[in-house]
C-alpha cells in the first residue's frame, strides 16, 4: 500500500463575505416586494399561498444559517476536553484497499489524536492483511489500535461490535472507511461537547473527488451549499436532523443506552439496516441538542457514475421517509426538528400540488410558472453564497467559481431526476434490506 497522501488542508473564513451578505439581502429585499406585490393583486391565491410559505421558511432557515458559526472554547474547557476517552469505530465491508488505508492515514495524523482506533472489517471478500499489518505496527502511539473480524452482518452490527469493545469511550466517532479527515477534524469536532447539553457533532463533509466529473462536482456543491444552509439552520436550533454518516461524534453514554434499538429496529415488521447516521442523530436529539461544526471537516469519496449515484439517492430516500415516521412520532412537538420535519414535508407535496394546478391552469399560470423555475435557482446562489467560506487547499477560487456557476445544473439534476427518484424512494421505503455494497464502487 501507499501509506503516504494528500490530504487537503480546509479552513472556513466567514470575514470575506461582507459583500456577498450584503448583495443576498438586496436579493431578498426584492423578492419580498415581488411576493408582496403578487399578493396583493391576488393572483393565483392557491399557488402564492404554497409560495408566500415557502419563501418565509426559506427565509428563516437562510436568517439562522448565518448565524452558524465554528463553536469555541476557553482554556479550561479545553482541558476538560483534552481528558475525554475519544473511540474511532470504522467498519470496513468492500472498500478499495487504498482507500481505507488513505483514511487511517489521515487518522494518525490529527491535532487531536484518539484513545482508541477500531477497524471491523464486515465479511469483505478483500484480502486486507497488508493495511491491518502495517497499522498494527505503524500507528501513532500511545493510541490504541484494534483490528477485528466478522461475518458479514452489516454496519449497524460492525459499529456495534466495536462500541461494545470500547467500554471506556467517553465520545465515539464513526468515521466511514473511505473518508479521510482534514487534519484537525477531531479537535474541532469535540469542542461543541464542552456544552454539556451537545450529545451529537456532525463534521462538514466535502466531496475528496469534487473535480473527478460532472456528476461529483453537482453532487458536491448540491450537498455543500444544504449543509451550510439546511444544516446551519438546524445546528443553530440543537436540532441537526442527519448527522453525515461519513464522520460524526456521539457522547459514549447515549450510544449505549440506544444500542439495543440501534440494532433492532423495526418499520411494520421489516428490518431496518440503513440510516444508521439519522437513527443515533435522531436518539440525540431526543436526549439534548445536535450541532453541525463546519470546521471539523472530513472528504469523502462521492459516486462517479450515475448508476451508483441513483442507488444511493434511493437507499437515502427510502431512510428519509422511514426517519420522517420516527421524528413526527416521537420529536417534542414543540422543538424545531419537529416543526422542520412536518414543514418540509407539506413543501413537498404541496409543491407537486402547485405543479399540477399550474398544468391545469395552463397559460393562465405561464408568468407563475416562470417565476416559479426562477426562484428555486435564486434560492439556490443565496444558499450557495457560504461555500464561499470554504477554502480548500487543492482548489483555486476559479474551481470555487466553477461550482458555483453550475448550480441552475444542479437545480435542473434534483428536479427532473432526484425528485421523482425521491417519490419511488418514500413509495418503496419498506424495502429496508440495501445496508452494504456487494463490490468496489469507487476508488482512488
Amino acid at each position: 500500500m501507499k501509506h503516504e497522501y494528500d490530504i487537503p488542508d480546509v479552513a472556513i473564513r466567514h470575514s470575506r463575505l461582507w459583500v456577498l451578505v450584503l448583495a443576498v439581502w438586496l436579493i431578498l429585499a426584492a423578492e419580498a416586494a415581488h411576493h408582496a406585490d403578487l399578493l396583493y393583486r391576488g393572483a393565483y391565491r392557491a399557488l402564492m399561498i404554497i409560495w408566500t410559505v415557502t419563501f418565509a421558511w426559506s427565509l428563516w432557515q437562510l436568517f439562522l444559517s448565518w448565524r452558524d458559526r465554528p463553536r469555541t472554547v476557553t482554556a479550561e474547557q479545553q482541558r476538560a476536553l483534552d481528558k475525554l476517552w475519544v473511540a474511532v469505530v470504522i467498519p470496513a465491508y468492500n472498500e478499495d484497499p487504498e482507500l481505507l488505508d488513505r483514511a487511517l492515514f489521515a487518522l494518525f495524523r490529527q491535532t487531536r489524536l484518539p484513545q482508541q482506533v477500531i477497524v471491523v472489517n464486515d465479511g469483505s471478500s478483500h484480502d486486507y492483511h497488508e493495511i491491518c499489518d502495517y497499522w498494527a505496527r505503524h500507528h501513532t502511539y500511545p493510541v490504541e489500535f484494534m483490528w477485528i473480524s466478522q461475518l458479514n452482518k452489516g454496519k449497524r452490527h460492525a459499529q456495534a461490535n466495536a462500541f461494545q469493545r470500547a467500554r471506556r469511550a467517553d465520545i465515539f466517532v464513526t468515521l466511514d472507511s473511505d473518508t479521510a479527515l482534514e487534519r484537525h477534524a477531531i479537535e474541532e469536532g469535540l469542542k461543541p461537547f464542552a456544552d454539556e447539553a451537545v450529545q451529537s457533532v456532525a463534521g462538514l463533509e466535502l466531496a475528496f473527488n469534487q473535480n473527478r466529473n460532472w456528476l461529483t462536482r453537482l453532487n458536491g456543491v448540491r450537498q455543500l451549499a444544504w449543509q451550510l444552509s439546511a444544516c446551519s439552520a438546524q445546528s443553530v436550533m440543537g436540532n441537526v436532523l442527519v448527522n453525515r454518516g461519513t464522520y460524526a461524534l456521539y457522547r459514549g453514554d447515549l450510544v449505549r443506552d440506544h444500542l439495543a434499538g440501534y440494532l433492532a429496529e423495526d418499520f411494520f415488521g421489516h428490518t431496518v439496516r440503513f440510516g444508521d447516521d439519522s437513527l443515533l442523530t435522531t436518539f440525540a436529539i431526543g436526549r439534548g441538542k445536535a450541532v453541525q461544526q463546519v470546521s471539523a471537516v472530513q472528504l469523502t469519496m462521492y459516486p462517479e457514475n450515475v448508476d451508483h449515484h441513483l442507488r444511493q439517492w434511493t437507499r437515502w430516500m427510502r431512510s428519509s421517509t422511514v426517519r420522517t415516521f420516527w421524528r413526527i412520532r416521537y420529536l417534542p412537538l414543540t422543538s424545531f426538528g419537529w416543526w422542520t420535519t412536518a414543514i418540509n414535508l407539506w413543501l413537498f407535496f404541496s409543491s407537486m400540488f402547485a405543479s399540477v394546478i399550474a398544468i391545469a391552469m395552463w397559460p393562465v399560470t405561464g408568468y407563475f410558472v416562470a417565476d416559479a423555475i426562477c426562484a428555486p435557482v435564486i434560492w439556490l446562489y443565496l444558499a450557495a453564497i457560504r461555500i464561499f467560506l470554504v477554502r480548500r487547499s487543492d482548489e483555486t477560487l476559479a474551481d470555487v467559481l466553477d461550482s458555483f456557476i453550475v448550480i441552475p445544473l444542479a437545480f435542473v439534476w434534483l428536479l427532473v431526476v432526484l425528485k421523482p427518484l425521491r417519490i419511488w424512494g418514500m413509495a418503496t421505503c419498506w424495502r429496508t434490506g440495501w445496508g452494504t455494497r456487494s463490490q468496489v464502487e469507487v476508488g482512488v
